[in-house]
């Protein structure tokens, strides 16, 4: 399973012998949409764990007010990143060569903005190294 070709690789190869046709490119375009939804959704997933109310020490108001505000930042950094780039015919390519990359581990895109406890946990690991 390992072995198989992702859509977005699938229509990079495409690339290598020819021009994407109409469809092809409406494809490429769903790729970098649902490259998006999985990106904003992991943002809200690390927010949801980070402030479940039913965790022991809890976060209190203030501490949760400073989570959605990061959390926010976030999101601003992604829509950035997604909406910096045209979404010409012509930067298909480079949009797909780049989803191919996070999704490999290559160049992951992440957020400057961190949430607090990621912050904390930084620290820890710097101090103890």
């Amino acid at each position: 399973m390992a072995d198989e070709q992702t859509k977005t690789q699938e229509l990079l190869a495409i690339l290598q012998t020819r021009s994407w046709t109409k469809s092809e490119r409406a494809s490429a375009r769903q790729q970098i949409n649902l490259y998006y939804e999985r990106k904003l959704t992991s943002l809200q997933t690390a927010l949801f764990e980070a402030i479940a109310l039913d965790a022991p020490g809890k976060p209190n108001p203030f501490e949760i007010d400073e989570y959605i505000h990061r959390y926010h930042k976030q999101s601003q950094e992604l829509y950035v990143y997604m909406n910096y780039r045209s979404s010409s015919n012509e930067a298909l390519p480079m949009w797909l060569k780049a989803i191919d990359e996070d999704e490999s581990g290559i160049a992951v895109w992440q957020p400057k903005t961190r949430l607090p406890h990621e912050e904390q946990e930084d620290r820890e690991t710097h101090d103890t190294a």
